[in-house]
């Protein structure tokens, strides 16, 4: 589906380039003040939908409904040819199927991007309301040289997460060995997801029993022979490894499933 993803505030046109690697035909359109580079930008935001209303297939609001009903009421016509339209605020806690449900197919877009972010799909129409949860139980173990930014951890878990269909705002935990417990990009990238930030020691990680990958320079500069795999499954608890280590642009990078209880 052809897909605008519209945001209005700072937060929303982060959550926008997160998403946008999970809807390959998407385009990104961000209120003036808070578009970087690579964002179509917006100065009214019924300026923007007047524009895309007729060009898209489907309409991904990062704001409050409010807005999003304000902004395209003028425009609504047809469930029958009226785009899908989702609204996942700036928090992506839900996807809310808005308008063209059925035919339009909102309902699908907003499941989907429920799978993407983690979130709770909203769906009002009777014969596909469900009460469906998505759990927050992923533990990303990150390894990383120093002075590494918080841009180029992002783009690291866009493209891993985005090749295992998984979406970064699943993180629960970040978890990495506590040599990097001051590390700037690391904190801010945490603080970024919502996400805990937890550190081990090199002895914690060593104690930990399974198959990893080794690295005998890792071990001489850190003291254990494996960083990113060891400190996901030291922060995972119960539960397997998803996704082994994947090394890119200075940073490795592995996620570790939690299990999910129902109940």
């Amino acid at each position: 589906m052809k897909t605008a993803i519209i945001a209005v505030s700072a937060t929303g046109a982060a959550l926008a380039e997160i998403l946008r690697p999970g809807l390959p035909e998407s385009a990104v359109f961000v209120f003036a003040p808070h578009a970087a580079p690579g964002q179509g930008s917006f100065e009214t935001l019924h300026g923007i939908i007047r524009e895309l209303w007729e060009s898209y297939e489907g309409l991904v609001f990062l704001c409050a409904s409010g807005i999003a009903i304000r902004a395209i009421a003028p425009y609504i016509s047809s469930k029958y040819t009226d785009p899908a339209v989702v609204v996942c605020g700036d928090t992506a806690s839900f996807a809310i199927s808005l308008l063209s449900g059925h035919e339009g197919g909102a309902n699908a877009l907003a499941a989907e991007l429920a799978a993407l972010l983690g979130s709770v799909p909203v769906i009002t129409t009777a014969s596909e309301s469900s009460p469906r949860i998505l759990p927050r139980n992923l533990v990303a173990g990150v390894g990383c040289r120093k002075g590494i930014s918080a841009e180029t951890i992002r783009l690291v878990f866009e493209r891993v997460f985005a090749d295992k269909h998984l979406s970064p705002i699943r993180v629960r935990s970040i978890c990495t060995i506590d040599l990097k417990q001051d590390e700037p990009g690391l904190i801010e990238f945490s603080e970024f997801l919502g996400a805990q930030f937890c550190c081990f020691s090199a002895e914690e990680l060593n104690g930990l029993q399974g198959t990893f990958t080794s690295s005998d320079y890792v071990k001489e500069v850190t003291g254990t022979d494996n960083v990113c795999e060891r400190a996901a499954v030291a922060g995972g608890g119960k539960g397997h490894l998803i996704v082994p280590k994947t090394a890119f642009e200075g940073v490795t990078l592995a996620v570790f499933e939690k299990e999910y209880v129902h109940g």
